[in-house]
């Protein structure tokens, strides 16, 4: 049977790999589009049947069937990774439905340590992988008066944990409530962190000081990218960005700004998500029709980072706020149950055709970065370097954490130190590095998209396919007294 089904569907992949024969396959038509999402669903289902027979973890399947396809040089047009792609389709359903669903009783109990994880433990992160990759860092690739920037900024891409790639695994695995609440929390939390750290070495590293006063540009909170490589610029959110390594005309890194900055920016996205999230639940609670309360979900998940990115704020925190009001205003009602059952499945059913996109997009990304480029000598020993220091930052604010708070067991901090997956956040800043510096192609990018993809790649399948029984070896209990 799934030998029938994947005939056709290999034909099907075959024919959109070169979309450019026939106009109804090529991806840049309406007719295109559908034709291609329909394929990646049918490949999708196809994966989630063959997982459940094997019990493989889901998404790492996909990212599997992915590089097969890639190493295949079959991977369909128009399915390259992009920031616009990450933030703008994949990570808004993915983020309200977690806040939607989230504790929000154990979160209030927990979160010091959820605080410490994100606080803490993204900018050591960033600085201990920071340290490792300098020593990769040679003169051909970046120039040595900014080499320590650069290397920072590529530990500030890699320090977030990912909550499209941890949200599945964590939720097919039974942990105390503490872990999960923790793992939850920071990989939800810590993009945000994340992002402003890498824009304000990327201004250093690219931004003259007379274009933003400080280094890091008023519209950079979130990470839109166009190309001018005609004039050899490189807009992120309207900010023009020279890009020229080492030609820092007297750029300092304002730190303090930058933290005002990021405050301003996540206080005014809070607020965003807040006002708009409750004025959902008026709109859902006067309805009083599940059918319309999903589709005034969906308007609410998408606006509110939309309102957030045209004010330049975080709407990462924006989404992640409005979902919670929702979860904890609109389901306090007696009249919600009916909706309850309805907005949950529903909910579900977006996130699984969310990640279900993305990561097999992941895998596909093989295919336009390289086999050869990702098999280099360097690249692997500066992925396998990068993946270890990653472990050794989570490991210093894990285990003393751990002991220091009494919230979990050296058990417990083990499964918390090897739950930092890494997945489209990532690749999706990695992108917004400009293709070309002063009309040649910028060496930097070039070395650190391998690499970047490399340690992706390690978290997704070393990390993912080992959670349960790394979890079953440490017998960890799941009652959260225990934990």
């Amino acid at each position: 049977m799934i030998r029938t089904m994947i005939g056709p569907l290999l034909h099907g992949i075959l024919a959109l790999s070169d979309g450019a024969k026939n106009p109804r396959l090529n991806p840049d038509t309406i007719t295109g589009s559908v034709t291609l999402f329909t394929l990646l669903m049918a490949i999708a289902v196809i994966v989630g049947v063959v997982t459940k027979k094997l019990k493989l973890p889901y998404t790492v399947a996909l990212v599997l069937a992915g590089l097969f396809i890639a190493i295949m040089k079959q991977a369909p047009s128009g399915t390259e990774l992009s920031p616009d792609l990450v933030f703008f389709i994949i990570l808004p359903p993915v983020l309200f439905r977690a806040g939607l669903l989230i504790d929000v009783e154990n979160l209030k109990r927990h979160w010091v340590p959820v605080a410490v994880m994100t606080c803490v433990g993204t900018p050591l992160t960033t600085f201990v992988v920071g340290l490792v990759l300098r020593w990769f860092l040679s003169p051909d690739i970046i120039s040595s008066n900014v080499v320590w920037v650069a290397a920072f900024m590529i530990g500030a891409m890699v320090s977030p944990t990912d909550p499209v790639s941890v949200m599945p695994i964590i939720r097919s695995i039974p942990l105390p409530k503490p872990v999960r609440t923790v793992i939850e929390g920071e990989s939800l939390f810590n993009d945000g962190i994340a992002v402003v750290l890498f824009f304000i070495l990327y201004g250093a590293l690219f931004m003259p000081i007379q274009s933003t006063g400080g280094g890091l540009g008023p519209n950079q909170s979130q990470p839109v990218i166009t190309a001018d490589t005609a004039e050899h610029r490189h807009t992120i959110q309207g900010t023009d960005v020279s890009m020229s390594h080492g030609q820092k005309h007297g750029a300092v890194v304002d730190i303090w700004a930058g933290i005002l900055k990021f405050l301003g920016h996540t206080g005014i996205g809070l607020c965003i998500g807040a006002i708009m999230g409750w004025g959902a639940v008026c709109l859902m609670r006067w309805a009083n029709d599940p059918v319309l309360e999903n589709t005034i979900t969906v308007v609410l998940a998408y606006g509110a980072f939309l309102v957030s990115d045209i004010w330049h704020v975080s709407g990462v925190a924006s989404v992640i706020v409005a979902g919670i009001f929702v979860g904890v205003l609109r389901w306090s009602k007696d009249n919600a149950k009916e909706s309850e059952r309805t907005i949950i499945p529903f909910w579900e059913s977006i996130d699984y055709i969310m990640n279900s996109l993305i990561f097999l997009i992941v895998g596909f990304e093989l295919q336009f970065i390289g086999v050869d480029q990702l098999l280099d000598s360097t690249v692997i020993m500066a992925s396998i370097a990068i993946f270890l220091a990653m472990q050794v930052a989570r490991a210093i604010v894990v285990y003393p954490s751990g002991y220091l708070l009494g919230t979990w067991s050296p058990r417990g901090g083990t499964v918390i130190m090897w739950s930092g997956l890494r997945g489209c956040v990532t690749l999706a800043l990695v992108l917004v590095l400009p293709d070309n510096i002063d009309g040649s192609p910028d060496q930097l990018k070039q070395f650190v998209l391998p690499v970047v993809f490399g340690v992706v790649l390690l978290t997704l399948i070393l990390q993912a396919t080992t959670m349960r029984p790394m979890i079953s070896l440490l017998g960890l209990p799941t009652d959260p007294k225990d934990a």
